[in-house]
């Protein structure tokens, strides 16, 4: 049955109509913040200062006719502002949104519009059975970029500082990052310990970009990178620490044997760093919906589950764990463990291979 027409002189909308469109214009901002960016305005007005709009607009080659408009929506929006005609970064802009800056989150902010992002093609992300996991099917530096930006808003910092408490920390000499990408985590260690060298294991088209870092903080001499398949390739030995961050969603079946793969890797004595997001009791959502799904893209379908477990873990392949502590993160908390390598672990399996009662 078709439904009747309102009679259009009497037609009335429902209230609550401005939520649709508050969404509509985040989305508007957002694309013309990511378009700002892409074009450079926030670093050409950083180097620049104070310009009128003739001057931008033919810096940045934009049309004219849109102009007016466009610097407004950025006024608007807190990144622009503008006195006698001439406009110039605001604070915001000059930290955050200027490639030189040391805090930049320019590459966090366009990864999640870019047009390989999974909140770009998000139907196709929610819709697929099981997410395929393309081992020459690498990210991009934007999203390498990204993830590094979005460590440093805390979990660096925190995962650092928690190492640095480590009664070993000063006689440690050798680092392993596995999974590393960014290679912020190595970067920072090795600046709090100046007798540390470390090495970043990660995909082979994704270790290029920790070798851009390492150069950037000047520590080409005390940093390799090392590309291969963590389940292939050899991933050295010797190590007085082994960090693991964000990296077992996806090998949630594999983690006895990676824990195997850090024992077997460590010195006696050496620190196995673990820190990833689990889902809280009963999966139940412990954040606002958004942030949550975000974690969900973030790591293959979910965080680990059964915390208690992912513990008990440690002790099965021969850690005992110094600390478990919640560390910050875009995505809610992390949980970061420390946990070191016993030193007499394989004469107790030993032993204990040979007790009736453990067969």
């Amino acid at each position: 049955m078709n439904k009747v027409k309102n009679n259009l002189v009497n037609y009335l909308l429902p209230a609550g109509l401005e939520k649709i469109d508050q969404v509509r214009e985040g989305f508007m901002i957002n694309q013309v913040l990511s378009a700002a960016l892409e074009l450079g305005l926030f670093d050409w007005l950083d180097e620049h200062g104070s310009s009128d709009r003739e001057e931008i607009v033919s810096a940045i080659k934009m049309n004219g006719m849109f102009s007016r408009s466009f610097l407004q929506t950025l006024i608007d929006a807190g990144f622009l502002v503008s006195q006698a005609g001439k406009y110039s970064n605001t604070g915001i802009a000059t930290q955050f949104l200027v490639q030189r800056s040391p805090f930049y989150q320019g590459d966090l902010f366009k990864s999640t519009s870019a047009p390989n992002s999974k909140w770009t093609n998000l139907i196709e992300t929610l819709t697929k059975e099981v997410p395929v996991d393309n081992f020459y099917a690498g990210p991009d530096q934007t999203f390498i970029n990204a993830i590094g930006q979005r460590s440093l808003r805390g979990e660096v910092q925190e995962v650092t500082k928690a190492i640095i408490t480590w009664a070993g920390f000063s006689k440690a000499r050798s680092l392993l990052d596995l999974g590393g990408g960014h290679g912020l985590y190595a970067i920072a260690l090795c600046q709090a310990n100046p007798q540390l060298k470390g090495t970043i294991f990660d995909k082979p088209d994704v270790i290029e970009f920790a070798g851009k870092n390492i150069t950037g903080y000047m520590l080409d001499d005390r940093i390799a990178v090392q590309g291969g398949d963590l389940f292939v390739d050899e991933i050295g030995s010797g190590y007085d620490i082994v960090i693991i961050s964000h990296l077992l969603y996806k090998f949630r079946k594999d983690l006895p044997l990676i824990f195997d793969k850090a024992y077997a890797c460590l010195n006696p004595g050496g620190l196995l760093v673990t820190n990833h997001w689990f889902c809280s009791s009963e999966c139940l959502p412990v954040s606002r919906g958004v942030i949550e799904l975000g974690k969900s893209l973030q790591s293959f379908g979910h965080p680990l589950c059964h915390l208690d477990d992912f513990q008990t873990l440690f002790q099965q392949k021969g850690f005992s764990v110094i600390n478990a502590v919640d560390i910050p993160s875009v995505y809610d908390t992390s949980k970061l463990h420390l946990a070191v390598k016993k030193v007499n672990f394989e004469e107790e399996l030993s032993a204990c291979s040979k007790c009736c009662s453990c067969k």
